[in-house]
């Protein structure tokens, strides 16, 4: 019950903050108001989306570490839970962080920009295919049996 609860935190906290970013950033004050390049509908879209993809991952790092009783049969691939999180929040800051980022930079920074989330994109992508290989996929292995033994 106790991580029923808390995902019910993160999740609503996410959802109102991508709700507010969306919202606010549509506002014709937050549109017109802007700091050289820099408009305040960007600032406040990025604190908005970036606050939700960071509670995406203190929520997944949580529910990695305490698997509700309910979603038991999620066990043998506890471990990908995190990595699996980590590649979709290296995904969605390159837009993000484009938000602010975006206006300042130059064609060749843009280049940089671009392959460090490539370079992080596939550090993550390695990390998920390494934690099936040794730790899930030996789990889906021992339980496989059990399973058809029931079915039978």
């Amino acid at each position: 019950m106790k991580a029923r609860t808390w995902m019910m935190q993160y999740g609503v906290a996410m959802l109102l903050s991508c709700a507010f970013a969306l919202i606010l950033g549509h506002v014709p004050l937050f549109l017109e108001t802007a700091v050289g390049k820099l408009t305040a509908s960007d600032l406040v879209q990025f604190l908005g989306y970036s606050c939700a993809m960071a509670l995406a991952w203190i929520g997944a790092r949580q529910l990695a570490a305490d698997l509700p009783e309910d979603l038991k049969w999620l066990s043998p691939y506890r471990a990908l839970i995190l990595p699996v999180t980590t590649l979709v929040a290296v995904i969605l800051a390159y837009g993000v962080l484009l938000l602010v980022g975006g206006p300042f930079l130059t064609k060749s920074a843009k280049g940089i920009y671009n392959w460090m989330f490539i370079v992080g994109i596939v550090a993550a992508v390695a990390w998920l295919i390494v934690t099936w290989v040794r730790t899930c996929a030996p789990l889906v292995a021992a339980t496989d049996p059990r399973r058809l033994k029931k079915a039978a």
